[in-house]
């Protein structure tokens, strides 16, 4: 039932995925709740559940779509301050993390001149764990170090 609720999600059979909902795990249905607004445009509703949600579990996925929900309704600060912080730890998301880096490298082009700098900082904190995961096009740079 998730497979064929992202797959839904994917082709933009939103009502469809939206009665998938009542039968997803119970565990699952707050997180496909908040993708479902997310996908629907609803961003505050979508920032309100990634919050919730991250209260109660700390997960690289959930930040990164946390953060899409604030760079969509224009409030890119917001987006970084979530993001940022989740990719300096080290975790388990492997899978999540290259998509997660070049999410926040657009983000910091998009809020300021000194976007090389900070995305040379990321880099530095994520090769040293992560090296054979990310490559320099997660990162945006022309060059790595």
């Amino acid at each position: 039932m998730i497979n064929l609720f992202h797959v839904y999600l994917q082709m933009g059979l939103l009502s469809h995925a939206e009665g998938l909902i009542p039968l997803l795990p119970a565990g699952y249905a707050p997180q496909a709740i908040a993708l479902l607004s997310l996908a629907q445009e609803n961003f505050t509703e979508a920032i309100n559940q990634y919050t919730a949600l991250l209260e109660t579990t700390k997960s690289l996925l959930l930040a990164t779509n946390l953060s899409l929900a604030y760079l969509y309704s224009a409030n890119v600060q917001s987006a970084i301050q979530v993001l940022e912080p989740m990719l300096k730890e080290q975790g388990k998301e492997r899978a999540v993390l290259p998509h997660a880096v070049y999410n926040l490298c657009t983000m910091y082009e998009i809020r300021d001149d000194s976007a090389r700098r900070r995305k040379e900082e990321i880099m530095e904190s994520v090769v040293g764990g992560y090296g054979d995961v990310c490559g320099k096009g997660q990162f945006k740079l022309d060059s790595l170090r």
